[in-house]
């Protein structure tokens, strides 16, 4: 055993200690400068791009639209444009009137689906008519915040930034089409955006079930205004691949759009099937140069002239089969499409499901192409796409210094009163880069798709 000389060993208290404090300093990093700007300017991206802001960013901009609204409704004149006629159209169905073609008010004849009907039955009781207009304008003003809160669930569905929320509610016109004016088209647009909700929940959670909730919405939709077919082909490719290229539930769900058709249609079919279709659904409608806001670079014999009319039903189509074949799907999809007929009962395609990208951008993309190729667009119009711009904007990798710039100059075309040359030609302009940019973009949501599949 090997002993220790007890001299040799160094007294405990001897031994040499560090201070607390600098132990404590070397454990802990050194804390980096206080900087206020680069604190604040890293705040203000976060709030600006990041998509998790928008829990942030989407209550404040609810309560201010909400304030906006009614600071509007108090101080702002409402405008008469069309609701009078809506009511008296009402009060002509009211008083037993069920022939579609005989039924008109101060604007011409009744020209609005049945749906149509059903929901100003119900305003004509809120606002006694033309006696409480007070009352419809708090009804839109409710509309317009409910339609704002389910764009943003797509918003949020999407995965879009917040500088996107913000910028679909800076519409000087859209607030007027609300809560100035009581357009039906502010219905239409709720449930077409309840359409688009649904079937990205469909496309997140992987839900057939909710590709039947979006066919209800969609039927109600298309009973309101006829617009809401500009969504029609989409719907139609997203439904077949949410349901994996099942036919059968496909059919089943564009049963449920015209079985909603003929029941909210119920009273005019009973006795005049004849007269409802082709006047509740006229696409041979004319409409007026004057208030046609999208063409009047073009004289008016050009616009009203039928050739005008065939080449932009021509340029519709066919835009929409390249975007068909070349973004929204593929060869092998649209083989499978047309050889479901053959197989109801099975899954053309079993192996494959979209994502909510795709979807969204087929869906919003088709609404775009259409409104693109109208053959008119009147100011209340605007409803039926404005709040897919800051999307598309985002899809056509448009840097934000320059998407902010073409939203106002878009915004200053559908505000410019009367129409004019002017306006029609900045907004073909901006309306045409748009759409080629988000179809060129090679980072597209679809594109993407295809390069991760």
């Amino acid at each position: 055993m090997v002993m220790t000389d007890p001299e040799t060993i160094e007294p405990v208290e001897s031994i040499t200690k560090k201070p607390a404090t600098e132990a404590f300093d070397e454990k802990m990093p050194e804390r980096p400068p206080i900087n206020i700007w680069q604190d604040f300017t890293d705040a203000l991206r976060y709030l600006i791009f990041q998509p998790e802001a928008n829990h942030i960013v989407m209550p404040l901009v609810v309560l201010a639209e909400s304030i906006a609204l009614k600071w509007i409704i108090a101080n702002v004149a409402y405008t008469e444009i069309d609701y009078r006629a809506y009511m008296e159209q009402i009060w002509m169905v009211k008083d037993g009137e069920r022939d579609y073609s005989l039924i008109e008010g101060g604007t011409g004849p009744l020209v609005y689906p049945a749906g149509h009907v059903a929901i100003y039955k119900i305003m004509d009781r809120f606002t006694s008519g033309m006696d409480n207009l007070e009352a419809g304008q708090t009804i839109f003003r409710y509309l317009y915040i409910a339609t704002l809160c389910l764009q943003m669930v797509c918003y949020v569905l999407l995965g879009l930034p917040p500088w996107c929320v913000v910028l679909a509610s800076l519409s000087k016109r859209l607030h007027s089409i609300y809560v100035l004016r009581l357009f039906n088209d502010c219905f239409e647009t709720l449930f077409a955006i309840s359409t688009v909700m649904l079937l990205l929940i469909s496309a997140r959670f992987r839900s057939r079930m909710a590709c039947f909730a979006a066919s209800v919405a969609y039927g109600v939709a298309v009973s309101i205004k006829m617009n809401a077919l500009l969504y029609l082909p989409a719907v139609v490719l997203c439904i077949f691949q949410l349901t994996q290229g099942s036919f059968l539930e496909t059919g089943a769900c564009l049963a449920l759009v015209e079985a909603w058709q003929i029941y909210v249609a119920r009273e005019f079919l009973a006795e005049h099937a004849n007269q409802y279709w082709p006047t509740a659904f006229d696409f041979g409608r004319k409409f007026m140069y004057k208030w046609s806001i999208n063409w009047q670079m073009l004289e008016e014999d050009a616009f009203q002239h039928p050739l005008f009319h065939h080449s932009l039903l021509a340029a519709h189509l066919l835009v929409l089969i390249v975007f068909a074949l070349t973004r929204f799907s593929n060869f092998a999809q649209l083989r499978a499409a047309v050889s479901a007929p053959l197989h109801p009962f099975s899954r053309s395609l079993p192996h494959t499901f979209p994502t909510t990208q795709s979807i969204g951008y087929t869906l919003l993309m088709t609404n775009f192409v259409g409104i693109f190729f109208a053959r008119s667009l009147h100011y209340q119009f605007l409803s039926w796409y404005q709040w897919t711009l800051p999307a598309i904007i985002h899809w056509s990798g448009i840097p934000v210094y320059l998407g902010v710039p073409w939203f106002f100059l878009h915004e200053f075309c559908w505000n410019s009163y009367p129409p004019n040359e002017l306006a029609s030609t900045l907004l073909f302009t901006l309306n045409a880069v748009l759409l080629t940019l988000a179809y060129l973009n090679v980072s597209s949501p679809v594109s993407a798709q295809k390069k991760t599949a």
